[in-house]
Formats: C-alpha cells, structure tokens, sequence
C-alpha cells in the first residue's frame, strides 16, 4: 500500500512538473502554443492536452488567443503569473541565441537544443515587456551578429567598444574611429554605418563607408578612439549579415569562387565530418576518398587551412587556389630550407 502511495505521489510530481514546463511554454513562445504541441512534446492524448492547458489557466490566470496563419488554435499566457521572478534583457538572449548558432556550427546539435531550451524558459519569465517588444530587439540583435568560426588563437575585445558599436547597429547611428591599417600600417579616422558584429578568432565590425560602397570588414582589434557619430543613416533593408558571412571562408571578403577537393583514404573519415562551411557538400568516391565541394571567398585563408591536411589532400578546382596554394608553400619552403 505505501509502494502504491508513493507511485501516486511521483505521478502528481511529474504532471505538476508538465504543468510548469507548459506554462513556461505558453509565456515563452511567442506564437502561442496549440493543443498538438501539448499532445507532441509531453506524449499525451487529446484529452489529457486540455486539461494541462485547462489547469495552467486555472493557476497562473487567463490566456490569450493569438493570430494565426493556419486553422488551430494558438495559446499564450498574458498574465504575469511567472514573471517577476527574475529579469533579463534582449543582449542577454543575443548572446544564449548566438552560442546556439555556435553550439550547432559545431556539430553539438543536443547541447545546442538545451540551450535554446534554457532561452525559451528565460522569454517566459522576463517582465515588463512585451513578448512582440522582447523579440524586436532579439531579432534586431541577431541581424546585426553572425558567426564566422575557424580554428585557431581567439582576440580579446573590448566590452566597452563592443557596447558602443551594438547601440550604434540598434540606434542605425554614425561611428567614428581611429583604424589601423593591416596592409598599409597607417593610422587613419573614419566615419562609419556600422551593420553588424562578426565573431570568429578575429572579430570584426561590418560596416560600410561613402567611398566603399558596399560593406566591408573592420577589424575590432584595429580600432581605437571610437564614439558615436553626429548623424544617422538608413541601413540597407535588403542586407543579411547571415549571407555576407557565409560568402566567406572564415573572415576574408571575396568573390566566392566554387571550390572542389578530394581527400585521400587516409584522411577521408575526418574529411567527410569536417565542416568546411555551411555550404559544404561531401561525396564518398570507390577508390575510398572523398570529394568536398563548398562555394566561398578567402582564398589565402583557405590556402592556410589546406597546409594542415598536407599530402592528404589535392585541390582540384579552381586552379587558381591550386596555384595559389602552390606558391604559398614554395615561399614557405625557402624561408624554413635556409641555412
């Protein structure tokens, strides 16, 4: 008999625990919750899915019936009945949302999903604002923020330049800033619009200029005396920072150029798992290689990439990273066989 009582009692803890995962749901996703989610993400009939939804109401207030695209019907709680216990901001969700992207760039998809999981159950208990207002500054946060990640030593950045330069992407403000010139060595001032933020082992501002045109790549480490400008500018409404990253192999800016490598036996397992970009797709050949194609610019860092995999791989277009890559391990070849 007290075997039985303490199955009852871990069967009410659980579905309590259920009823709070869904009020978190309901406060949390912006577009509401139906009953199919319920009946999806916590395994129960149709029945037992409105009567979960039936006793969030009951005990954290009334919800809120929201527009929809399709037929069903979508929840959310309005009420402030989880909110008030702790507060976080749009920056703060930027950063989970972009260790996300991190989480995910590298294979580790469970982890990522935790940690988006943790940013939904943040959504529902931030208060005083609205979840539309929240998520126009989240949105507006992660336009403005990529990744570009390669491996390699990472640059330490300012907190206080990387402040500024994130009010002046939200604000569509003017920058001004010292810069240092990596090909020339010169120090010169410039006024900016600044579009967004991308990290990687050098972060760097994407920003454009009336004699650039089209937005190129400030490094962060380079910039010095910033502040904001005297003026503000109309961003691009057709600029995605999420495709200007992905014309790149790492941080360098070209024209992308359709790549094709073919990897030895030997090196063929980590090649077929390596991501050489988003765009990568990886085909296993007979003979036990295999052929990764990609699209990107950034051929000198492509080039220093390639070093590290050796004789193990062969470029097979286009032949001007073939050449290129040639050159830069004959130049290396007379530097290190000098006596």
């Amino acid at each position: 008999m007290g075997g039985g009582g303490m199955a009852d009692d871990r069967m009410r803890y659980e579905r309590l625990t259920d009823i709070i995962a869904l009020a978190v749901g309901l406060q949390g996703r912006r577009e509401g919750v139906t009953l199919d989610d319920i009946q999806s993400d916590f395994g129960v009939g149709r029945r037992t899915a409105e009567r979960m939804r039936a006793a969030v109401e009951q005990a954290f207030g009334p919800l809120e019936e929201v527009e929809s695209g399709d037929r069903r019907k979508h929840w959310r709680l309005s009420s402030d009945g989880l909110r008030g216990l702790v507060s976080v901001s749009a920056e703060e969700l930027g950063a989970l949302s972009t260790a996300v992207a991190a989480l995910e760039g590298a294979g580790l998809s469970e982890r990522a999903a935790k940690l988006a999981a943790v940013a939904d159950k943040l959504r529902a208990l931030h208060r005083s604002r609205t979840p539309e207002e929240l998520e126009a500054d989240l949105e507006s946060l992660l336009r403005a923020e990529g990744l570009a990640m390669r491996p390699g030593p990472r640059e330490p950045v300012e907190p206080a330049l990387l402040s500024l330069l994130r009010d002046a992407i939200r604000a569509c403000r003017t920058v001004e800033f010292d810069y240092l010139s990596r090909q020339t060595g010169r120090l010169s001032r410039q006024t900016v619009e600044p579009y967004g933020l991308l990290y990687g082992n050098r972060p760097f501002l994407v920003a454009r200029t009336d004699w650039s045109g089209e937005p190129r790549l400030w490094r962060l480490a380079n910039i010095k005396n910033a502040r904001l400008g005297l003026e503000d500018f109309d961003r691009d409404p057709d600029f995605d920072l999420q495709a200007f990253a992905r014309r790149s192999f790492g941080t360098y800016q070209e024209e992308p150029v359709k790549v094709q490598l073919r990897f030895d036996a030997r090196a063929a397992p980590d090649a077929e798992t390596f991501l050489f970009h988003p765009s990568r797709t990886v085909e296993k050949n007979d003979d036990g290689t295999v052929t990764v194609r990609f699209e990107a610019g950034g051929l000198d860092e492509m080039c220093w990439h390639l070093i590290t995999w050796g004789e193990h791989v062969t470029v097979e277009r286009p032949a001007k990273l073939r050449r290129r890559l040639a050159e830069m391990c004959a130049r290396l070849a007379r530097w290190h066989g000098r006596d």
